[in-house]
């Protein structure tokens, strides 16, 4: 087991815009280099000109196992390791009734948001496995008792579902779909690599101002709309994508080191 006084590392997919562009920017803020990875190059080049870190802009498709795998790789390169990865990656689909659905609209949508998610936790995992656990700080738990005491982590990983992960997600049954499986795909991964220092947990946005919540909006049928109005939650107002930042960034940070296979709902009440 180390300590380091190094920059630690901070992994984002999706980075190139929305709640991805706000977390990097806030691990930026915080004091991690940062790898900024995004379908769209160019994005995330543009959010790596607002960091004040140092970091790398990756162009990744998360759908293909190959691109992730590079990615990791490209990251480890650069930093040497990934301390934190929020996978933030995804679309939205179109909105339609199940009847009216397109069977390939469905395997899009998952195979953007469940297995982008899976592949991106495989390569993650598969490198945080290889690092030596870090506590950032032993002195506050050195008179701990041993079950209690934060023994240090391989690293911390934060996955993106969403509210419709957790209710029903009426003209968005593949996205509603595949953010219920990323909350599975969650708990598992928890489970299966606590014991070795890695914790997984997920965040569930609800509408968030972010150009994803914009393409929801123009695509909507009229008796959606009340759904998508900010009026609808109880605080009156969509989320900003700097308040989903500061939940992932808790979420990856040494305040909850006991937190892992859990799910952060983040909705204004609703």
């Amino acid at each position: 087991m180390a300590t380091s006084t190094r920059k630690p590392v901070a992994l984002v997919t999706g980075g190139g815009s929305g709640i991805g562009r706000a977390t990097a920017v806030r691990f930026a803020e915080l004091g991690y280099s940062c790898v900024v990875a995004d379908i769209d190059e160019q994005s995330a080049k543009e959010t790596l000109g607002m960091l004040q870190t140092p970091g790398i802009a990756v162009q990744v498709d998360i759908t293909i196992a190959t691109s992730v795998e590079a990615m990791v790789t490209a990251a480890v390169q650069r930093f040497g390791r990934i301390d934190c990865a929020f996978n933030g990656a995804g679309i939205l689909g179109a909105s339609a009734r199940i009847v009216e659905s397109p069977e390939d609209a469905f395997d899009r949508v998952m195979d953007v948001n469940a297995k982008g998610v899976w592949l991106c936790l495989k390569y993650e995992i598969a490198q945080m496995l290889q690092q030596e656990p870090v506590v950032s700080d032993p002195a506050r738990w050195a008179d701990k008792p041993d079950v209690c005491r934060f023994r240090g982590v391989r690293g911390s990983i934060v996955n993106a579902s969403s509210l419709a992960g957790l209710l029903p997600s009426t003209w968005l049954s593949p996205y509603g779909a595949s953010k219920w499986a990323v909350l599975g795909i969650t708990k598992t991964a928890a489970v299966e690599y606590a014991s070795e220092g890695i914790r997984v947990n997920a965040v569930c946005p609800g509408l968030t101002a972010t150009p994803m919540r914009d393409q929801l909006v123009e695509q909507s049928p009229p008796d959606f709309q009340d759904r998508v109005d900010p009026k609808s939650y109880p605080a009156g107002r969509l989320a900003a994508p700097e308040e989903v930042a500061e939940a992932v960034t808790w979420l990856c940070s040494d305040a909850c080191p006991f937190t892992t296979g859990e799910h952060l709902k983040i909705s204004g009440g609703l």
